[in-house]
C-alpha cells in the first residue's frame, strides 16, 4: 500500500536537541528539582496503566515526589515546562532542508502531520514552519504519552488516512518508532549513527535522505 501521509515528531526531529538545550538552560536552572523530578515522571506515566486524565495522574505523581500539593505542582508545571519553555523556541532553528523538505512532499500530495508530547502551541511559528503541516497535534490530548498506540491512531484520524498508509519520522526510537510500528504505521528513523539496525523501515540522518526516500524513491515505499 502506498504512502499517503507522514507525520513528524517535533523535539528532536524537526530541530537539534543541543540547540533546545542551549536556548533553554537559563530558565531551567531555576527550578533543577521540578526538572529533575518531572523527567523522572514523564517515563514513569509511559509505562503505567490509569485512570484518571493525564494531567492530573501527572500533577499527583510530582506531588509524592516533591511533597508539594498537586494543585502547586499544575501550575508550577504549567509556567515553566508549558509556557516559558515554549518561549526557548524563538532561538531556535529547523534541520537543514527541512522546510525544502516538507515543502517538496506537499507539492508530491503528502498530507503531513505533527505529533509531539508536549503542546505545539507557537512553536511550528517559531520555527519558521507554520502553515507545513496539516495537522499538529500533542500525544497529551490523547491522554496517553509515546510509546502508547492512542496518539499515533489519533494522529491517522487528523490526517485521513489508514495507518498503514503513513510513515511516521521520529529521532526515539523508544518512543517514536516502536510507538507508530505497534500503531501500524511504516517508520523512518533519525539518528546520527551510521551503523543503526533498527527495526524502522528507513534510517536516514539528513533530510535531503527523507526527501528522496519519499519522493525520488517512491518505488520503495510501496507494499507488493
Amino acid at each position: 500500500m502506498k504512502i499517503k501521509a507522514v507525520g513528524f515528531d517535533l523535539d528532536g526531529t524537526l530541530y537539534p536537541n543541543y540547540q533546545m538545550f542551549l536556548c533553554s538552560f537559563p530558565s531551567l536552572l531555576a527550578v533543577p528539582r521540578l526538572m529533575y523530578h518531572f523527567g523522572k515522571v514523564r517515563k514513569e506515566i509511559r509505562t503505567i496503566v490509569y485512570d484518571e486524565e493525564l494531567h492530573d495522574k501527572q500533577a499527583e505523581l510530582l506531588s509524592a515526589r516533591m511533597g508539594v500539593s498537586p494543585g502547586k505542582i499544575r501550575d508550577r508545571m504549567e509556567y515553566h515546562l508549558y509556557r516559558r519553555w515554549e518561549r526557548s523556541f524563538h532561538c531556535i532553528r529547523p534541520f537543514a532542508y527541512v522546510k525544502e523538505t516538507l515543502t517538496a512532499l506537499r507539492h508530491h500530495g503528502y498530507r503531513l502531520g505533527v505529533l509531539s508530547d508536549f503542546p505545539i502551541g507557537n512553536k511550528l511559528h517559531y520555527l519558521g514552519l507554520e502553515g507545513m503541516f496539516d495537522c499538529a497535534l500533542t500525544s497529551e490530548e490523547s491522554g496517553y504519552l509515546k510509546p502508547h498506540r492512542v496518539p499515533f491512531l489519533q494522529l491517522a484520524n487528523r490526517l485521513e488516512a489508514a495507518p498503514e498508509e503513513i510513515l511516521y519520522v521520529g529521532n526515539s526510537y523508544r518512543y517514536d518508532i516502536i510507538g507508530a510500528s505497534a500503531a501500524g504505521m511504516r517508520t523512518a528513523w533519525l539518528t546520527r549513527k551510521k551503523d543503526e539496525k533498527g527495526g524502522a523501515d528507513f534510517i536516514f540522518s539528513k533530510f535531503r535522505e527523507l526527501k528522496h526516500y519519499l519522493i525520488e524513491g517512491s518505488e520503495s515505499i510501496i507494499h507488493v
